[in-house]
């Protein structure tokens, strides 16, 4: 899947490097950067995916976490190099015959969550294989794109990951045909689904009307 042409990478995002209430660093970049190098230097195939690549692609949304896609059969490597890097688990790691969807691992120096998911197929496999490397957090990573973006939205149903979605979609700066036509190679049996939250994301549905105000009893 090709990279978006008109959703530049930028180079600062407050959203993502300060703390809205306390105004101080999150030490989200920190964090980030030793991560994508100890993967990097251990050549894991990996993505970095959720709300650092949607805000590295000019949609920033807050978040004080990083969430990286590994093979699933890379797991364990994946898990080697993190905690070579510092990184302790907080959940169940696995093992390498049956790895854990997610695993949550804390970097103890900011305090920095880093969600490691394993893919067992599309479309997280396809993410991985052609994610484009991009500068995010002061280093060079790969990056997903929004078009990888809104094939992984489809299948949540999360309030924040529906509302990401319909933002990318009519924002005009995804190639919505070209990811469509990626999705009926892959999950054809999805193209209805897509189909709908696009119209929906096109022409949202309105607000319901509110009640008509309530009259006070003059004997009250």
């Amino acid at each position: 899947m090709r990279p978006p042409t008109a959703a530049p990478i930028l180079p600062e995002l407050d959203v993502v490097y300060t703390d809205p209430v306390t105004g101080k660093a999150t030490g989200l970049a920190r964090a980030a950067r030793k991560a994508l190098r100890a993967l990097e230097k251990a050549r894991v195939p990996y993505s970095v995916v959720g709300a650092a690549a949607l805000a590295s692609r000019g949609f920033p949304r807050m978040t004080r976490d990083l969430d990286v896609v590994v093979l699933a059969e890379r797991q364990q490597e994946a898990l080697a190099a993190l905690h070579g890097a510092g990184f302790k688990p907080l959940t169940p790691t696995g093992t390498g015959e049956e790895p854990e969807s997610m695993v949550l691992l804390e970097d103890p120096g900011t305090g920095v969550e880093l969600d490691l998911l394993a893919a067992a197929g599309d479309p997280e496999a396809r993410i991985i294989a052609e994610s484009p490397r991009a500068r995010i957090f002061g280093t060079t990573a790969r990056v997903a794109t929004l078009e990888h973006l809104l094939l992984m939205y489809l299948y949540s149903t999360e309030p924040k990951h529906l509302g990401d979605f319909a933002t990318v979609a009519r924002s005009g700066r995804a190639d919505l045909a070209h990811a469509r036509s990626v999705l009926a190679e892959m999950h054809p049996e999805m193209l209805g689904d897509w189909d709908r939250r696009v119209a929906d994301a096109r022409a949202p549905r309105p607000a319901p009307k509110r009640p008509p105000r309530r009259r006070a009893d003059p004997d009250d």
